[in-house]
């Protein structure tokens, strides 16, 4: 009887910190703490669109933006993508270039408040917040010639691309409702020699929100 005692009284012991550790919301492992991180990989394609108000000419451009199916032990991202993932949309990006197609470094913008992400819930990230989305098309590393899209023979040369810049959100709904932050991208734009009206690539984009102490600071 003693030992029967005993016993219980262990079991009881090893079962509290189990019955405390049980949080009142059971989603709390899939929560992220401030700044949230997101990881999306972007399909763009888009034309020649106009010129802006200083006579330079731009493209707008767009796609869908996907979860990815799956991140390696390794840290390599995995290319598969399913329709079902889809979690946000770029719609009506508008990419400036300066330079020369043929500089070692184009740089290019996205005009302020142009590159509009608009996710399922109802969120939408616009870009600048006062810092500028910008990258760089590297055509001194060469054509990524293992790309898939990488084609000569139709002109469609696949160039790296870099950069970064300022994100907000502006239709205060969703879980990302009135935070501020940042969009990093790297990815390929495939320039087409056989009609330069035309530009498509890819982009895995990391971006990082947090909800701003004052919002009336962010531009």
């Amino acid at each position: 009887m003693h030992n029967k005692t005993i016993k219980t009284g262990l079991l009881a012991l090893c079962l509290i910190p189990a019955i405390i550790a049980i949080p009142a919301n059971a989603d709390y492992k899939k929560k992220q703490v401030e700044p949230v991180e997101l990881l999306i990989d972007f399909k763009i394609a888009g034309n020649l669109d106009g010129f802006t108000d200083q006579g330079i000419p731009f493209y707008t451009i767009g796609g869908p933006g996907y979860a990815p199916k799956w991140i390696y032990k390794t840290g390599e991202i995995s290319d598969r993508i399913k329709p079902k993932r889809q979690v946000t949309t770029l719609q009506g990006a508008k990419i400036t270039f300066s330079g020369t197609p043929t500089d070692p470094v184009v740089r290019f913008t996205c005009l302020p408040g142009s590159c509009n992400m608009a996710f399922k819930d109802g969120s939408v990230l616009t870009s600048d917040a006062g810092v500028a989305l910008e990258g760089r098309a590297i055509n001194f590393w060469g054509p990524v010639v293992n790309s898939p899209d990488f084609d000569p023979q139709n002109g469609i040369i696949p160039i790296r691309i870099m950069g970064c810049g300022g994100l907000k959100e502006v239709a205060g709904k969703g879980r990302l409702a009135g935070m501020v932050g940042s969009i990093c991208f790297n990815g390929i734009l495939n320039f087409n020699q056989n009609d330069q009206t035309v530009l498509s690539g890819s982009s895995k984009c990391t971006i990082t929100l947090h909800t701003p102490a004052n919002p009336a600071y962010i531009p």
